[in-house]
């Protein structure tokens, strides 16, 4: 049967401010205070609800429902003003599993006294309706079992919660004073009203305005936190900005204990639980002993303290930030670990670059020493028999094709390594352009030989060939035309008289090998390990006293390598030296 019942509205009325103030703080959910006062008002809300449609719906069959819902809601605002309170007072570190044990007894036997109440009435163990003022409303007395899990538990709690309130007052600082002392003020509005009721002064006919109390207590704790700014903006962002933050953060009390941390530090070390709260850093950072050791033999007078952490291949700039009070007392600390891998890679990288231009400024250097004393030889042997010629044009003519003939040596001497310097300076450059396309090899070898049939026919040198007609190689002509020409002039220089060179090439996977072997001096194993690094100076002296400074074979070795071949020289030391290298069949990867 529905009606109009006055205590009813206020009832709702003290719904609406729970449900309002519900909705409020649910924005700000990730917070452990806001997840508390949650169920606080949840609680609230069913307390005040289901007694109020208890007041306008009289419905035997719904009766006890209701009354077994209200008291659920009872409980669950217990647990809630249980946990609101010791986060308030900084007491979570209560909240082990022992405590939320304990904490559920009371929700657990008000769902069992509940269930069992159609059996043993342990909520209603007198109901009947009355007529107050014209309008019909439920009276219920319970017995010693709805007593216990309604009041006797909630005193329990209560007292607990009220000693951890009066120590916060009296240890705290005047603003946490009377925040706390406008708690435990909140606690003494329900418990009056409470006792009172049983004692029968009621100011209400029929109602039991502690639900109302309950209401007016989640104000003001709602009041309380904006108030006295514990949700204030500044921590609120700070805290959301913290946990976002790429870099790990970890703090820690004056005990050196693991207060909290963010989401990256739990990636980071590997953290499954929040139950590490209080625990020592030791526990926390047993995955990174490193950590320890360091934190171990921190320095209490350093306020700021930065090192270098390695980790799986990483590098993370640790900073340790000593908190102190007004009174320069150490309170805790703030422990970041930045991602510090980027950079470090960026400085070697840097580093090496550094080197590499050392060592190609290192290079120019030596090899602007080279080509000074390279070119200062041939260009004086040539002014000299310049010189010699223009006093003495009357002397024998035997005499004069020598001078001739030396003339003809030094110039092709100086052509030679300037043809050579303005190769490789196009190479540094990058304005050496590479056009690879399909030639003959034999065609390529062949038009190199042309160029010393005279070099070769004054030292009695002969040269033998064995390039099958059919190889073809893909590459640029002029490059492989110039490495021919480097090695062939090389092999023709330290050759003996008389003396033989064999250009060969072979079919070896898929490339085309191509040797110069010469019967002349050979190199050293010493001279051999220096071939083809710039900066090395290798001196030598032909079997003709031509000279040589391994400019030719720097500039044969890249542009092998621009050509997708290698380049490599062996030798015994005495029996002559051979110089191969490979040229693709096709284009790569084709």
């Amino acid at each position: 049967m529905w009606q109009f019942h006055p205590y009813s509205l206020l009832l709702f009325l003290a719904f609406g401010f729970n449900l309002v103030l519900g909705l409020f703080v649910l924005k700000s959910f990730r917070l452990d205070l806001v997840k508390y006062l949650l169920v606080l008002v949840f609680g609230s809300l069913m307390w005040t609800g289901f007694y109020g449609i208890d007041f306008i719906f009289i419905s035997p069959a719904l009766h006890r429902s209701f009354i077994s819902l209200l008291y659920i809601g009872v409980s669950l605002a217990n647990v809630g003003m249980v946990l609101v309170s010791l986060e308030f007072t900084q007491n979570k570190h209560l909240l082990t599993k022992r405590f939320w044990v304990l904490l559920t007894i009371q929700p657990l036997l008000t769902l069992v006294v509940c269930v069992l109440d159609p059996i043993f009435k342990t909520l209603t163990l007198d109901t009947y309706l009355v007529d107050i003022n014209g309008r019909i409303q439920w009276v219920q007395e319970t017995n010693t079992g709805g007593f216990v899990v309604s009041y006797f538990f909630s005193f329990f709690w209560s007292v607990f919660v009220g000693y951890l309130l009066i120590k916060g007052i009296f240890i705290s600082k005047s603003t946490e004073r009377r925040r706390y002392t406008l708690i435990l003020l909140s606690y003494l509005f329900i418990w009056v009203t409470a006792i009172l009721h049983k004692l029968g002064f009621r100011p209400l006919p029929g109602l039991n305005i502690t639900a109302v109390m309950s209401t007016i207590q989640v104000i003001l704790i709602f009041f309380a936190i904006g108030y006295y700014r514990m949700f204030d903006l500044v921590p609120l962002v700070r805290g959301e900005i913290v946990d976002e933050l790429d870099e790990a953060v970890v703090i820690l009390d004056s005990n050196n204990r693991i207060v909290d941390w963010n989401m990256a530090a739990e990636h980071l070390f590997h953290v499954a639980s929040k139950n590490s709260t209080l625990l020592s850093y030791k526990y926390f950072f047993a995955s990174a002993p490193g950590i320890i050791s360091r934190l171990d033999h921190l320095s209490d007078k350093r306020t700021l303290t930065k090192w270098i952490w390695e980790k799986d291949d990483k590098y993370w700039e640790v900073t340790a930030k000593q908190i102190r009070d007004a009174n320069r007392k150490k309170i805790g600390m703030v422990i970041v670990f930045r991602d510090n891998t980027e950079q470090r890679n960026l400085e070697k990288q840097m580093s090496n670059v550094n080197r590499e231009l050392m060592v190609a400024n290192g290079t120019k250097d030596r090899f602007l020493s080279i080509i000074s004393h390279d070119l200062r030889g041939p260009l004086a042997g040539i002014k000299m028999l310049l010189k010699v010629l223009n006093e003495d044009m009357k002397k024998k003519e035997d005499a004069l094709a020598g001078m001739t003939q030396s003339l003809v040596d030094a110039t092709e001497s100086v052509f030679s390594l300037l043809e050579n310097l303005l190769e490789w300076s196009k190479l540094q450059r990058g304005q050496e352009e590479f056009r690879p396309h399909y030639y003959r090899l034999d065609n390529i070898v062949r038009e190199c030989l042309e160029l010393f049939v005279l070099s070769a026919s004054n030292k009695g040198i002969s040269f033998k060939v064995e390039v099958p007609s059919h190889a073809m190689v893909f590459c640029d002509d002029r490059m492989i035309i110039t490495v021919i020409r480097n090695l062939v002039s090389n092999a023709l220089k330290f050759s003996h008289t008389n003396g033989e060179i064999l250009i060969q090439a072979l079919d070896v996977n898929g490339d085309w090998q191509v040797s110069v072997i010469d019967s002349g001096v050979g190199m050293s194993k010493t001279i051999i390990d220096k071939l083809f690094k710039a900066g090395e100076v290798i001196k030598s002296t032909g079997t003709g006293g031509e000279t040589g400074n391994g400019i030719g074979l720097l500039l044969c070795h890249e542009f092998v390598t621009v050509n997708g071949g290698t380049l490599f020289a062996d030798s015994d030391g005495v029996s002559g030296s051979r110089f191969v290298f490979t040229i693709p069949k096709k284009i790569q990867g084709g």
